[in-house]
């Protein structure tokens, strides 16, 4: 049973792989991760900081927001990178159509066309919205648990820089820069935010 499942599991990945070759998506999908990866951490982490120097910010508040923003950007994530690549994947088959003098709509090519765009927007959209809800989980798990409450609004922010600094490595590994320095300017886009927000409250206070 489990090899019958692994050989599936290994089947539908050489699928996946051949039919973003075949499509051109496949350096696409690296970079919509890492760009939309980042702007959904980002974005939550800067949603979680704000929350931490709002006074009297309710924990419920700071989740219903964070879903929100995470579910607002899978929607737009996805339908974005899915008319951009459609779009694209149109284009690069309509020239091999019209260099071969032939209709490829029912090859391999015109499969992977159809295939590859929408492979390159699930990952592109579930990519944001599981790190966004990687941010938020310490608040969510506060909402059950109340001594977890004031541990929140430190843990949140905290994650959310790790996870920068993670995403700043493998995008090093995978452009064969250094991975420590990649992953310190990643993180240090996110101490950037944490210091306009502060500066922010702080003058909104005056």
């Amino acid at each position: 049973m489990l090899r019958k499942i692994a050989k599936f599991l290994s089947s539908g990945l050489k699928s996946i792989r051949l039919s973003l070759e075949i499509s051109g998506t496949n350096v696409a999908v690296r970079r919509y991760f890492f760009s939309n990866s980042f702007d959904g951490v980002l974005t939550v982490t800067g949603l979680c900081l704000g929350a931490a120097v709002a006074p009297g910010t309710k924990v419920s508040t700071v989740v219903f927001a964070g879903l929100g923003a995470s579910i607002a950007m899978l929607v737009s994530g996805f339908s974005g990178i899915y008319v951009i690549e459609s779009a694209e994947t149109r284009r690069r088959v309509r020239e091999i159509e019209e260099s071969m003098l032939r209709d490829v709509s029912d090859t391999i090519i015109g499969r992977a066309g159809l295939v590859g765009p929408l492979i390159a927007s699930l990952i592109g959209g579930l990519s944001t919205f599981l790190l966004s809800l990687t941010v938020l989980l310490p608040y969510i798990v506060s909402l059950y648990m109340d001594e977890l409450q004031p541990y929140a609004v430190f843990l949140s922010p905290a994650v959310g820089f790790m996870l920068l600094f993670v995403l700043g490595m493998f995008l090093g590994k995978f452009s064969k820069i250094d991975m420590v320095k990649t992953g310190l300017k990643m993180l240090g886009m996110g101490v950037v935010t944490a210091v306009m927000i502060l500066l922010m409250e702080l003058l909104l206070s005056l």
